[in-house]
């Protein structure tokens, strides 16, 4: 019988055992050699995202190659990875598969508690109050400080703005030649704002610069009664609370400026503090003009020229903002200031408890239960409350003397130092 010939493949088999692995941005091809075929002489491996033909890559590798990584994809995108054989005589079978690289996970924020205590100098509370607090800088009067820790504090003579960084690397000047008010803000990005103490204007100072701008006229210092209260959202909005009791007014950036009434279009008191959330909200504290010594907190929604009341009893109270909200501790009950004269036959035999939380917000109004926490004196108290909803004050008077946290959901209030503080801030 004559022999029978055996003809040898004239290009290389299909790489075997192909696989991606990768992440947001980057993802790499493996594969194992052809089982069968001509010699391989290389490999020609491509990536094109599957929603968009322009954006390929094509690679051609040694023949000992098993591999090849591609950086700078996208997240959330699918790809279609391939790859081939090449050979004296022409290429293998492309094997392809479809890959979808993952979302970008949201980053983990853990926010700080700061605060100034009774020696003038600023403390830290790790976690957003959890843990016993630091001392990180000295002298802080009028201090505020970014999302790493560092904290800001005007100078002495109120010309410089100091930088005490976390890293206890040493006190720094970013800024000089200025004229500043012991009141320094920060936003979420670490951004510094204060009131002009000679044009009485709203000055930022941009992460990274050293000089300021102006970012809101106000038209001067005020004058007379109008006394000005104001406060910078998360996300920089700067809003300015001022006029009289016939002709209160907010002012701001990224806000309608106008002068407002109370509900029904009613006479207001005395304008004594503002709040305001990232969604465009103003919350305005208002002082009773008689000798009932109330403070109560209204809504003013975005573009409205009429406060929205949103008490649901009068109060001694402790109030907080964050970008999605307003947050309130009010007491079960509430008396008149003559009655805590010593003269009052009655004197203010009432309860003090602080039985819930309420939260207002864009999205509507929400109240959780809280217990083993006690109001202390009237006025205007103003705490500070984490982007979780983790609200914290800090009680002058009674039971509950000290700064205390009230977890977000509610349920029992949680002591953090029995110590009285000031200038609460979350960041």
């Amino acid at each position: 019988m004559p022999a029978t010939a055996h003809t040898s493949p004239s290009v290389p088999g299909a790489p075997t055992a192909v696989r991606v692995t990768g992440d947001a941005d980057s993802a790499t091809l493996t594969w194992r050699g052809p089982k069968h075929g001509a010699k391989v002489t290389g490999w020609k491996v491509a990536v094109a995202a599957v929603a968009n033909r322009h954006d390929r890559q094509v690679d051609r590798l040694h023949p000992r190659a098993r591999s090849d990584r591609f950086d700078e994809l996208s997240p959330a995108t699918t790809y279609r990875f391939s790859v081939r054989a090449l050979g004296h005589r022409g290429t293998g079978r492309t094997i392809t598969l479809r890959w979808t690289s993952p979302s970008v996970p949201e980053p983990e924020t853990t926010q700080s508690l700061f605060a100034l205590d009774g020696n003038g100098d600023v403390v830290r509370f790790a976690d957003s109050g959890s843990g016993a607090e630091t001392v990180v800088a000295t002298d802080g009067e009028g201090f505020t400080a970014n999302a790493d820790g560092d904290v800001f504090t005007p100078s002495a003579d109120g010309t410089e703005i100091l930088r005490d960084p976390a890293d206890g690397s040493g006190v720094s000047i970013i800024a000089s030649g200025l004229h500043l008010t012991p009141d320094l803000r920060s936003d979420a990005e670490g951004n510094l704002y204060w009131v002009d103490s000679v044009t009485g204007a709203v000055q930022k100072l941009s992460v990274g610069t050293s000089t300021p701008k102006v970012v809101l006229d106000l038209g001067g210092k005020a004058v007379g009664s109008d006394e000005r209260f104001w406060t910078v959202t998360p996300d920089g909005k700067v809003v300015v609370l001022g006029g009289t009791v016939s002709r209160p007014y907010v002012k701001g950036t990224g806000i309608a400026p106008r002068t407002f009434t109370g509900p029904g279009g009613s006479t207001v008191g005395y304008p004594a503090g503002v709040l305001a959330d990232s969604q465009g909200n103003v919350y305005v504290d208002i002082r009773s003009p008689g000798a009932a010594g109330s403070w109560i907190w209204y809504q003013l929604k975005p573009g409205a020229t009429e406060l929205t009341k949103i008490e649901p009893r009068y109060a001694f109270e402790y109030a907080a903002a964050n970008a999605d909200g307003f947050s309130l501790l009010q007491s079960a009950e509430f008396c008149p200031a003559p009655s805590e004269y010593p003269t009052s036959p009655t004197g203010c035999k009432i309860d003090r408890g602080i039985p819930d939380k309420l939260v207002v917000g864009s999205g509507g109004t929400s109240t959780v239960p809280v217990t083993g926490l006690t109001a202390g004196s009237r006025g205007e108290h103003l705490g500070a409350v984490s982007a979780d909803g983790d609200v914290f004050v800090s009680i002058d008077s009674g039971p509950s003397v000290g700064l205390w946290k009230v977890p977000a959901a509610g349920g029992a209030a949680q002591q953090l130092d029995a110590a009285q503080y000031s200038r609460l801030l979350v960041i």
